[in-house]
């Protein structure tokens, strides 16, 4: 093949792959929108092969890259325009990996343990002064045949002035947002609440309590360390 039709070639196979991660981030939109076939193993196999035949077709398009800067006949602005396009798809597959190991997640978790979990806890600051966003992800693991539902409550621990202290969600939620978390779900539920820290405090836990309405409901808590929680 001449150098002068690679470049053809290398716009093809980018078209092929764009095509292809197109469609894969419309499966995962159906995944995320309904979850009609979590349970369903053979779709589930046609997603990951999906990825791997992504993954092959950005690896061809590399070589292809590397073949063509030994070629004379290409201009620097084309080669340019190709290397990018390669990194933008990457990235892509790279962000639709981690959607779907996460929904993987949901289905069939690595300890293989039923039931209501935390997913992530996250602080992440805001540009208010003291502010963070309380950000929870809950899931229901395996089991997905009734809807979970129920209260969580924080109590973050530290110190005001130098002396112990411990504040509810209540105490610190920003503005008139409502302190309670409350979850309704048969998969998973984002959750969020604005927060301002007051001044001179100092915070070293979150300890959350999960409270669950069905009376075959187990109640959770657990303790994360304040600086494993905040970006």
């Amino acid at each position: 093949m001449s150098a002068r039709k690679k470049p053809k070639l290398l716009y093809l196979m980018a078209v092929v792959a764009v095509v292809g991660s197109v469609l894969l981030a419309h499966e995962l939109g159906r995944l995320n929108g309904g979850y009609s076939y979590l349970d369903q193993r053979r779709e589930r196999e046609e997603l990951t092969a999906a990825i791997a035949e992504r993954d092959q077709t950005v690896e061809g398009l590399r070589r292809q890259v590397a073949i063509l800067e030994t070629s004379q006949e290409i201009d620097q602005e084309t080669y340019a325009l190709v290397e990018q396009n390669l990194d933008e798809l990457q990235a892509q597959i790279q962000a639709q990996e981690e959607e779907l190991a996460f929904y993987r997640g949901i289905i069939s978790p690595e300890d293989g343990a039923a039931g209501l979990r935390v997913q992530s806890l996250e602080m992440r600051p805001t540009d208010a002064a003291r502010g963070y966003l309380l950000h929870l992800v809950l899931v229901q693991a395996v089991t997905h045949d009734r809807r979970v539902s129920g209260t969580v409550s924080f109590d973050i621990t530290g110190s005001l002035d130098g002396e112990p202290v411990q504040l509810s969600l209540g105490d610190v939620v920003a503005g008139d947002a409502d302190g309670a978390l409350v979850y309704a779900f048969r998969y998973f539920q984002d959750l969020q609440r604005p927060l301002v820290l007051p001044d001179g405090f100092e915070p070293d836990e979150v300890v959350m309590q999960i409270r669950p309405r069905e009376p075959s409901g187990q109640a959770l808590e657990q303790s994360f360390e304040w600086s494993a929680v905040a970006g």
